[in-house]
């Protein structure tokens, strides 16, 4: 490998023996040199002893200003400066030639920021390990980073496949062997054994940097020996696994594609689609997740397909069941990428894998996976065996985990499981471990909702999983972390007709209602559990849920359907002697009337009122008595509906003994204080209505109410503005608005945010 300059190498010199010769003629100590140029003491020392023998153009120019040099010294300091600074590698033919990059590359702006700062960064060679599933595009984005930072520094691409995945990788000898010959190293004048060949190739990486790919890497042992040590280039190491044994690297998890970025690639292999032909590109891109290798493969399906258009197409992959099959063009498809992945596997990360298909959420915790791995009440030694597998599955991209420690698919990974269960295992297998999953998580949802019925106020006595429900605030974190799972589990067993699991599921989550409003799914879950306790033949149990359902639809503003609900089971449970029930749904019934004909309302309160006074039921005279008064306020009568609310807020302020239903007394406090201030707000009582309003606040803050928190303080502060107390209500407002924040309210905070604009105060910040 000839270099430029080499005059100033035949003769001898070097830069570290000039400098150190026009120093001494210009009788200068280092000091007196690191004065006068700038340059410290220890970097002159150090090019003197030639640990760089090809300084920069900058440091070379401020040293011949403070040895004011002449023109002819200057010029042959720098010669021997360019001398000495190490070329980009030029590669023979044939040898570590890189693939040719894609052409519709799309997307990738912060990832090729990474390693582009990477590159610029540290005094040794940087390696950054670039880890993901198959087909997330991690060659083609090392590929693409490697032109672009060896283009901009005037370096060399080398391309190195390690055929990490095939039954015989590429071993370190072979590899190493590669790579100098790529260095233009002979074959006689290469070492025999590994330790030599790594040795000759970290001395001329560091000689002739450039930016090496290491491609398709299998474990960090295939990978050590091929790292170089110091210099000016770059290594990138791209492996489904994530290689986390190998030290003092830049680790890089290649993400899948931001929306915009894989319509942007769709469209780059389409070219036109400004057209019909280009409608429903945003539906094609969603159906592939953002993966690359499947973008590419229905981009490339679609153009060799002139009549069809990106929605005819996305609509046929709308079917998760023949997705995967219909994703393939020519010999590429999608799911030999993830076979490869799997086939890596141990059995046991294999049947994991495969059944946790069946999880019904889009991610899962490691006790749930342990039920599925056969575990059918898993307990510590289990989780940490399962946890084991799980680590397996994300070391090699299968499995993403998330900053909570939970697991989740990629959706087309997560169907390339499914179709693994249904290939590896037996119909009845899939069938029990289904039983098994769905009784599991509804056992726990079910334990974990009693917390919240007044009756029960705490998790069994002799609980035997491993999930924490040691207090309240436990119980309500599991119920919402793993909504989806639980409440996927309702709907599987609402299919198979598991009626009684769909019923006592129900029951026992109903009073968490009062926790979690705006969940979506109350009005779908008491529609199941309505017709499964129909189907088992239940009156008392159909009356029940017929009530939840009612007030479900309420929330849903479908005011007329909630009284026909209501009403039906009103029927049902006076049919069999069900008074409390009765009166519940009575009491439902004309809740869902006030909005609509409050006069109508009033005999089903009434009535409510007198059949819960029968059967004792503290919970529903307190709350009828709080519900006659809002009818009697829409009827423009606020006297009256004061002295509902002051003799329902005497008896709940007398709860049975236990804290359970003290927090429901807090539940009925709030509402009740929020009433009675709007009716004292009606006659013009507005310090007793302030008042109501605090306490009302105070009580949905300390129970965690926060959407009913800030409802309270939209309506002080509204209060307060009416009074002329602006800077007062503008700091309610923006308290309320950050409680709508917490609870995800977005109409809620919308409106607050328009308010403090009206009002002239921080709207939007």
């Amino acid at each position: 490998m000839a270099r430029a300059d080499g005059q100033a190498e035949q003769s001898g010199q070097t830069f570290a023996t000039e400098l150190r010769q026009l120093r001494q003629r210009a009788r200068l100590t280092l000091e007196a040199l690191a004065e006068s140029s700038g340059i410290s003491v220890r970097a002159i020392g150090g090019l003197e002893r030639g640990r760089s023998l090809g300084p920069q153009r900058r440091t070379v120019t401020a040293l011949a200003d403070g040895l004011g040099l002449g023109e002819a010294d200057r010029v042959r300091l720098e010669q021997l400066a360019e001398a000495g600074r190490p070329r980009p590698v030029t590669a023979p033919a044939g040898w570590c030639v890189p693939p040719r990059e894609v052409p519709d590359f799309a997307g990738r702006e912060p990832e090729l920021a990474r390693l582009a700062a990477l590159a610029t960064t540290g005094s040794g060679a940087p390696v950054s390990v670039l880890s993901g599933p198959g087909g997330i595009g991690k060659t083609s984005l090392a590929v693409r980073a490697a032109r672009l930072i060896a283009g901009s520094r005037g370096l060399q691409v080398l391309y190195l496949n390690l055929r990490g995945l095939d039954p015989e990788p590429l071993g370190a000898h072979a590899a190493l062997f590669q790579l100098l010959k790529a260095l233009s190293v002979a074959d006689r004048d290469i070492h025999d054994e590994v330790d030599g060949r790594a040795g000759q190739f970290r001395t001329l990486f560091e000689q002739y940097p450039a930016v090496l790919i290491l491609d398709n890497a299998r474990d960090e042992e295939q990978v050590r020996p091929l790292l170089p040590g110091a210099g000016a280039g770059l290594v990138l190491v791209t492996s489904r696994r994530l290689l986390t044994g190998l030290e003092a690297v830049h680790r890089l998890p290649v993400p899948t594609l931001e929306a915009a970025e894989g319509r942007r690639l769709l469209a780059s292999i389409l070219g036109d689609v400004d057209g019909p032909r280009g409608e429903g590109l945003d539906e094609l891109a969603s159906v592939c997740g953002g993966l690359p290798l499947a973008l590419r493969i229905v981009g490339n399906r679609l153009a060799s397909r002139p009549a069809w258009t990106a929605r005819e197409l996305a609509h046929r992959l709308a079917d998760s069941g023949r997705r995967l099959e219909q994703i393939r063009a020519g010999d590429l498809q999608v799911t030999a990428a993830f076979r490869m992945s799997f086939d890596q596997l141990s059995m046991a990360a294999r049947c994991l894998c495969r059944r946790l298909a069946l999880v019904p959420g889009p991610d899962f915790d490691v006790a749930l996976a342990s039920v599925l791995g056969g575990a059918r009440s898993p307990q510590a030694a289990d989780l940490l065996d399962t946890e084991d597998v799980l680590e397996e599955l994300h070391e090699l991209g299968l499995l993403s985990q998330f900053d909570d420690g939970r697991y989740g698919f990629h959706d087309l990974i997560r169907l390339f499981a499914a179709e693994r269960l249904a290939a590896e295992e037996e119909p009845a297998e899939r069938a029990a471990l289904t039983r098994t999953m769905v009784e599991w998580l509804l056992e726990v949802a079910a334990a974990a909702g009693l917390w919240f019925d007044p009756e029960h106020g705490a998790r069994p006595a002799r609980w035997r999983h491993p999930v924490d429900l040691s207090t309240s605030e436990a119980a309500e974190a599991w119920l919402r972390a793993e909504s989806d799972n639980w409440f996927g589990a309702v709907r599987v067993a609402a299919a198979q007709g598991w009626d009684h699991l769909v019923v006592e599921t129900a029951d026992a989550v109903h009073w968490f209602s009062n926790q979690w409003m705006l969940w979506a799914h109350w009005y779908e879950l008491f529609t199941l559990s309505a017709a499964a306790a129909q189907r088992v033949g239940d009156p008392v149990a159909h009356a029940t849920q017929l009530y939840n359902l009612s007030w479900a639809t309420a929330e849903r503003g479908e005011a007329e359907q909630a009284v026909t609900f209501a009403l039906e089971g009103a029927r049902i449970a006076e049919r069999v002697g069900a008074a409390r029930e009765q009166a519940w749904a009575l009491h439902f019934a004309a809740r869902a009337l006030t909005a609509t004909d409050p006069a109508a309302s009033l005999p089903y309160a009434e009535q409510s009122e007198r059949l819960f006074a029968e059967v004792g039921d503290w919970t529903g005279r307190t709350s009828v008595l709080m519900s006659v008064a809002v009818t009697l306020l829409s009827l423009g009568e606020p006297g009256a509906a004061i002295e509902k609310l002051q003799a329902g807020l005497e008896i709940a302020r007398r709860p049975p003994a236990g804290e359970a239903w003290q927090s429901v007394a807090d539940v009925l406090l709030t509402s009740g204080h929020f009433y009675l201030a709007t009716a004292h707000q009606a006659v013009r009582q507005y310090d007793l209505a302030e008042s109501a309003y605090r306490i009302a606040a105070e009580n949905a803050g300390r129970t965690g109410m926060t959407l009913h928190q800030g409802r309270v303080q939209l309506k002080l502060a509204q209060l307060q503005h009416q009074r002329g107390r602006l800077a007062e209500a503008t700091s309610t407002l923006e308290a309320a608005r950050e409680r709508f924040s917490v609870a995800d309210a977005t109409a809620e905070v919308a409106a607050t945010e328009e308010l403090l604009k009206a009002w002239g105060g921080t709207g939007g910040g």
